[in-house]
């Protein structure tokens, strides 16, 4: 038995050595570890319709193709976001037909961009005790409100119908959310990251005007208003289908 032991000590030896060689890695090659790099982005079974509500209707979040952030009382093309946790309790909202993230500024002004500012595109997430989820910026404690209120979220305290939100399960087809109206340009679902990482940093707040006649149900003056118009990307109705129950993603809940 004695006569064993070096045997396997040398071979323990050489599993350890082994081990240590295929965990080294030249730092400069070493992979991105933010969760927002992940593939996962591209799981269509993470993708969901963020709703809210006032005390007459029920609402989507809608990042248009241009970046406007507005409500929709239709879940559409471009109501259907994906939640990527940073942390357990952060998250980027990221709109997959437009491929931009939601951003608020300092003031609790929504807008869009192509990349995600950890400043200003990364929300906190809370699933409150009703089931609803909040979110709000980490710099300023400011609520997302699709309504534009300026609240602050403190934890106990009755917050407005209109930040409070429900995710829903995705209705709309790949194949729709994949086609570009616009440049003839489709998304890469797989990795919208890399793709947008080829193009020039831009937000919402320097974009012109100038897809109007692409989004005619859309009210320039009143972007914060009600848009009770239906989408044109369902003429026929097919995937609004008002259930009650919102089916809640396990991902969100975080």
């Amino acid at each position: 038995m004695r006569k064993g032991a070096p045997s396997l000590n040398l071979h323990s030896l050489c599993a350890l050595w082994l081990a240590a060689l295929q965990g080294c890695a030249p730092a400069d090659v070493a992979p991105n570890t933010s969760p927002l790099q992940s593939t996962n982005w591209g799981n269509p079974r993470r993708f969901i319709h963020l709703q809210t509500s006032t005390d007459l209707n029920n609402f989507y979040l809608e990042i248009s193709l241009n970046g406007h952030v507005r409500k929709s009382a239709r879940r559409g093309s471009y109501s259907v976001v994906l939640l990527k946790a940073e942390t357990r309790d952060r998250v980027a909202i990221f709109g997959v037909k437009s491929s931009r993230f939601l951003c608020m500024d300092a003031e609790g002004n929504l807008y869009t961009s192509t990349v995600c500012n950890r400043d200003d595109c990364l929300f906190h997430h809370k699933l409150l005790e009703n089931h609803r989820d909040v979110y709000y910026s980490p710099k300023t404690g400011l609520l997302l409100d699709l309504d534009g209120a300026k609240h602050r979220y403190t934890a106990g305290q009755n917050l407005p119908r209109s930040s409070l939100f429900l995710s829903e399960k995705n209705t709309v087809s790949l194949e729709r959310l994949k086609h570009r109206e616009r440049k003839n340009r489709q998304v890469e679902l797989s990795d919208p990251l890399r793709a947008l990482g080829y193009e020039e940093e831009s937000d919402s707040r320097a974009v012109q005007e100038e897809d109007a006649e692409q989004e005619p149900f859309e009210d320039r003056n009143t972007s914060r208003e009600a848009l009770l118009s239906p989408s044109d990307d369902d003429p026929w109705d097919a995937v609004h289908a008002r259930n009650p129950s919102s089916p809640r993603m396990s991902a969100v809940a975080g």
